[in-house]
């Protein structure tokens, strides 16, 4: 029976993915929240721009910025489905970028002024739940953006990928973009921040796509006791 479970669980989710998968989160967690103790006091920089004024703020969106989080989960888990050595150099893209931003984060401390919320729909109440859940009138952590740089991770881990419907793979393309068209259009960030993260989900993607540069990684999640 436990082999059948076990089994089952390896079908829809590679066992050997889940360390490097929690990892990641607890990565993402302690980064976020880490840099955001660490700077508490200091002078944050805002990076707010003629472009990010004329954005309009757009409510609706916030169902597409909420949303991110289990299209985040679904990209990651099918990015683990592609095998070991294409998730390897996944995770090795997502961890490199991931330590950029906190050094970002540290140097540079960002935050932006929030926009008062017009009115009073349903869309409007839960970015209000959302701003207060984040930063309040002191949002931090904003340049690069990893709501847009994990997004469009969920987009390169599946793109081309043989184990992924076609159907999807377009989905999650039109997806990232929502949710990267999200963070500007509720102004959680502003096209800088945006144009850093894409970035550098770019770079470091055809970094690790060449060679063995993602071998760090293999070594640290696949090492094999002799």
């Amino acid at each position: 029976m436990k082999t059948k479970k076990r089994d089952l669980l390896n079908r829809y989710i590679p066992l050997w993915s889940i360390v490097p998968l929690v990892t990641i989160m607890a990565v993402n967690c302690l980064i976020y929240w880490g840099s955001s103790a660490l700077t508490a006091g200091r002078y944050h920089f805002d990076f707010t721009m003629a472009f990010d004024r004329e954005v309009p703020l757009l409510p609706v969106f916030v169902w597409f910025y909420i949303l991110a989080f289990p299209f985040w989960a679904v990209g990651y888990l099918l990015a683990a489905r592609r095998g070991k050595d294409m998730f390897y150099r996944f995770v090795a893209t997502d961890l490199t970028i991931h330590f950029i931003c906190f050094i970002c984060f540290i140097l540079i401390p960002t935050t932006n002024i929030r926009p008062e919320i017009p009115g009073n729909t349903l869309s409007e109440k839960i970015l209000a739940l959302v701003y207060s859940l984040d930063g309040g009138n002191s949002p931090s952590n904003l340049f690069p953006s990893i709501h847009c740089y994990v997004s469009w991770m969920c987009w390169k881990g599946v793109e081309g990928s043989e184990k992924v419907p076609k159907w999807y793979q377009r989905f999650s393309l039109v997806f990232a973009i929502l949710i990267i068209i999200s963070t500007q259009v509720l102004k959680q960030h502003y096209i800088v921040d945006a144009a850093a993260a894409l970035l550098l989900v770019e770079f470091f993607w055809g970094f690790y796509q060449k060679g063995q540069r993602h071998k760090w990684v293999v070594h640290v999640f696949a090492h094999k006791k002799k």
